[in-house]
C-alpha cells in the first residue's frame, strides 16, 4: 500500500504520541515501487487477538493517535471493529492508510461511525495510465470512489504520493485532480510526500537533485490550488537538502527532542545544524546508496523557527485555529474578536509572522464550530489566517459567520487574492463587513522584501481598492519592523491619496511565539521607530486619515505613544486578566503610571532583547 519502511512484525511502532499497527501485508495493488506488500500474511500475527493486544500496548504507553496500516487493511473484514476497539482504549484519533479502492458509502458511514477521524490515502491523479503503476486495471476510478464515499462520511481524508520515477511525471498535474475530483464533496487536507529509500525496482528510487526538483514540483502545483503540502515525517531529504531560504520549512513539521528513528543516523554536519535535536538526520539506507550529500546545515535562527512543531498535529492546530482579542470602539465599548484560522499556509512569508504557516488547515467541521461557537458568544468573527482567501471556501465561511453573528464579519487578509474582482464581489456579497489588510510599505521594493513574496505588493493594492469601491469598512495594517521603522509617514500619505476613509492601525512585531526571532535585525527599538510614528500621525491629521492601534496587545505602551497625540482621547479598557498571562511585563514604575490598568506593558522577549529602559509612567 505505502512505499514507506516497516518492520517486519505487525507489532505497533509508537512514539509518545503517535502509534503505527499492521493489519495485514497482503494488497489488492502492487505498486511498482513497494515494499512493503506480501502474497501472504503470518496469520497468527495479525489475528484478532493479537492485533487488539497490540492496540491496548500502544494506548497503555501514551499514544494518543493509531494508524493502522498494511498492505491494504480495507482487505480485512473485521476493520470496523479494530477502529472501535482502538477508540475504546482511548485513542483521540484512529487514522487509516489506504488505497481506498475497498471502500464504498456503507462501509465509509460504518468506519466513521465506528470513530474513524482520518484516512491517508494513496494518489497520484485520475488519468487511468496510472493503473499501470499500481498494477490494478480500474484502480484509479475505485480510488476516486472510495475518497469521495469517505469525505461524504465526514472523515478527514490527507492523500499520499511516493516520489519515484514512475510517479514523478504525475506529480504537477495531481493537486489539481484532487480538486476536480474531490472539489465538490470536500478536498483533501494535505498532501503528503515520501520518497522511498529501498524499491523492488532500483531504478524507481529517485537522487537527490531529482527528489528535490520533485518536491518543487510538487509543492508549486499545490500552493497553485492552495493545498497544503508537506514530507513525511522521518523521509528523506531533511531541511538541510535545500539550499538556504527557498521557502520550504511547509514541507517539514519537526518537533524538539523528538527521537531519531533506528533507521536514520546524523552525519558531520548536523553537528553545525540549529535543528539537529529534532531532525531525524538521513536514513542509513539512502547514504549506503547515495553516499554523502552535499548539504547546507540549517543556521539561522529564523529557519529553525519556521521548522518547528511544539505539540502532535492535531494538537497545534487546535491550538492555534482560534485566538481572542478585545477591543474598545469608537464609543469605549468592549469588543471580543474571536479570529478563526481557516487555513495557516500563506503566499507571503514576512519574517515577523507568529502563525504556524507550516500547518494543514483545521477540518472543516473544526471551523464550522469554531465560527458557530464565536457567533453564540456575541464575538466579532475574524477570519484570518495564514492567508485566508487561499480557502477554497472562504465564501462559505463568510456567509456562515454573517448568519450567525450579531457583529459584521471581519477578514484578515494582505488582499493579493482579492485582486481578482470577482472573488472580492463573492466575498462581499456573502456578508463581509469589515476588512483589515496587511500591508507594511509605501514602495512595492520594500513591501515585498518585508513579505519575501515579489510582485505581491502591486496586487495588494489592486485588492484594497477593490475592498474600497465595496464600500466594507477598510482598515489597513502597518507592522512596524527594522525595515520600515523609518517609513511610516510616506505610508500614511499613500493611504491618503489611494483609500481616504480607510482607517491606519499600526502594530509591532510581536514576538509571541518561538516561530518570530529575537533577533535585532527584526525588532527594533521603540525609541528607534517614534520619531516616524510621530510623522505619521502628524501626517494622519494633516490628510483626515483615521489612525489606531495605539491601545492594541499589538500596539506599543502608552507611554511610548509621542506626546504630540492626546492619550485621553484613546477609547481604553481595563486590560483582562485572562488575555496572554505571563507574555507581558512591567516595571515597579508602571504601577504608578495613569494608564496602567489599561496598558499591557512589555512583551517579555522584548525586555529580554532590548531591557525595560524605555518604560517612564506617565503620571
Amino acid at each position: 500500500m505505502s512505499a514507506r519502511d516497516a518492520p517486519s512484525a505487525p507489532a505497533p511502532q509508537s512514539g509518545a504520541l503517535l502509534a503505527t499497527v499492521i493489519t495485514n501485508r497482503r494488497c489488492n495493488q502492487a505498486c511498482v515501487y513497494c515494499t512493503r506488500r506480501s502474497d501472504r500474511d503470518d496469520l497468527a500475527a495479525i489475528a484478532p487477538k493479537a492485533l487488539a493486544a497490540s492496540i491496548t500496548r500502544a494506548a497503555s504507553e501514551g499514544a494518543r493517535e493509531l494508524r493502522l496500516t498494511g498492505g491494504e487493511p480495507t482487505m480485512r473484514g473485521d476493520l470496523t471493529a479494530l477502529v472501535s476497539l482502538a477508540r475504546e482504549r482511548g485513542f483521540a484519533r484512529v487514522a487509516l492508510e489506504t488505497n481506498a479502492t475497498l471502500l464504498d458509502d456503507a462501509r465509509a458511514a460504518a468506519l466513521a461511525a465506528a470513530g474513524l477521524t482520518a484516512a491517508r490515502v494513496n494518489f497520484l491523479g485520475t488519468d487511468p495510465a496510472i493503473d499501470a503503476i499500481t498494477r490494478d486495471p480500474g484502480g484509479v476510478g475505485r480510488t476516486v470512489a472510495g475518497v469521495r464515499a469517505l469525505l461524504r462520511a465526514g472523515v478527514e481524508v490527507e492523500l499520499l504520493v511516493a516520489l519515484t520515477r514512475s510517479t514523478a511525471p504525475w506529480l504537477a498535474a495531481l493537486p489539481g485532480a484532487a480538486l476536480d475530483a474531490f472539489g465538490d464533496v470536500g478536498i483533501a487536507r494535505l498532501i503528503e510526500a515520501v520518497v522511498p529509500v529501498e524499491s523492488p525496482d532500483p531504478s524507481e528510487l529517485l537522487g537527490l537533485d531529482a527528489t528535490l526538483a520533485a518536491l518543487r514540483a510538487l509543492d508549486e502545483a499545490c500552493r497553485a490550488v492552495a493545498i497544503p503540502t508537506r514530507l513525511a515525517p522521518g523521509s528523506d531529504p531533511p531541511p538541510c537538502a535545500f539550499p538556504p531560504r527557498r521557502g520550504i520549512a511547509n514541507l517539514y513539521a519537526l518537533s524538539p527532542g523528538a527521537r531519531r528513528p533506528p533507521t536514520h543516523r546524523p552525519i558531520a554536519a548536523c553537528e553545525r545544524c540549529v535543528v539537529a535535536d529534532r531532525c531525524p538526520g538521513w536514513s542509513a539506507a539512502w547514504l549506503a546508496r547515495h553516499g554523502g550529500p552535499t548539504v547546507h546545515p540549517v543556521t539561522e535562527e529564523r529557519a529553525r523557527r519556521r521548522l518547528n512543531v511544539v505539540r502532535a498535529l492535531p494538537e497545534q492546530i487546535a491550538h492555534e485555529l482560534v485566538d481572542v482579542s478585545v477591543w474598545a470602539d469608537a464609543a469605549g465599548a468592549a469588543v471580543r474578536d474571536e479570529i478563526v484560522r481557516i487555513n495557516f499556509h500563506c503566499n507571503q512569508s514576512c519574517a515577523f509572522c507568529f502563525v504556524s504557516t507550516h500547518l494543514p488547515p483545521a477540518a472543516d467541521a473544526a471551523i464550522e464550530a469554531a465560527i458557530r461557537a464565536a457567533g453564540a458568544r456575541g464575538s466579532r468573527v475574524v477570519l484570518s489566517g495564514g492567508e485566508p482567501t487561499l480557502n477554497r471556501r472562504l465564501v462559505d465561511w463568510v456567509r456562515l459567520a454573517a448568519g450567525v453573528s450579531s457583529r459584521p464579519v471581519c477578514l484578515q487578509t494582505n488582499a493579493v487574492r482579492l485582486d481578482d474582482a470577482a472573488l472580492c464581489r463573492a466575498v462581499v456579497e456573502a456578508g463581509l463587513g469589515s476588512a483589515m489588510v496587511s500591508l507594511h510599505a509605501a514602495t512595492a521594493d520594500l513591501s515585498d522584501a518585508i513579505t519575501e513574496a515579489p510582485w505581491t505588493f502591486a496586487r495588494t493594492l489592486r485588492g484594497l481598492d477593490h475592498l474600497a469601491a465595496s464600500g466594507v469598512t477598510l482598515v489597513i495594517n502597518y507592522v512596524f519592523c527594522e525595515a520600515n521603522r523609518g517609513a511610516f509617514g510616506d505610508f500614511v500619505r499613500l493611504v491618503a491619496a489611494r483609500w481616504p476613509a480607510a482607517t491606519v492601525v499600526f502594530s509591532f512585531v510581536a514576538l509571541s511565539t518561538d516561530l518570530v526571532p529575537r533577533d535585532r535585525q527584526l525588532v527594533p527599538r521603540f525609541s528607534e521607530m517614534t520619531p516616524s510614528l510621530t510623522e505619521g500621525i502628524a501626517e494622519a491629521r494633516r490628510l483626515g486619515v483615521a489612525i489606531g492601534g495605539f491601545e492594541s496587545m499589538c500596539g506599543i505602551p502608552l507611554c511610548v505613544i509621542p506626546e504630540s497625540f492626546d492619550r485621553a482621547s484613546l477609547p481604553l479598557l481595563p486590560v483582562p486578566d485572562d488575555l496572554a498571562p505571563g507574555e507581558f511585563v512591567k516595571t515597579d514604575g508602571c504601577r504608578r503610571c495613569r494608564y496602567d490598568a489599561a496598558c499591557y506593558g512589555l512583551r517579555r522577549h522584548y525586555a529580554a532583547l532590548h531591557g525595560v529602559d524605555e518604560l517612564s509612567p506617565v503620571l
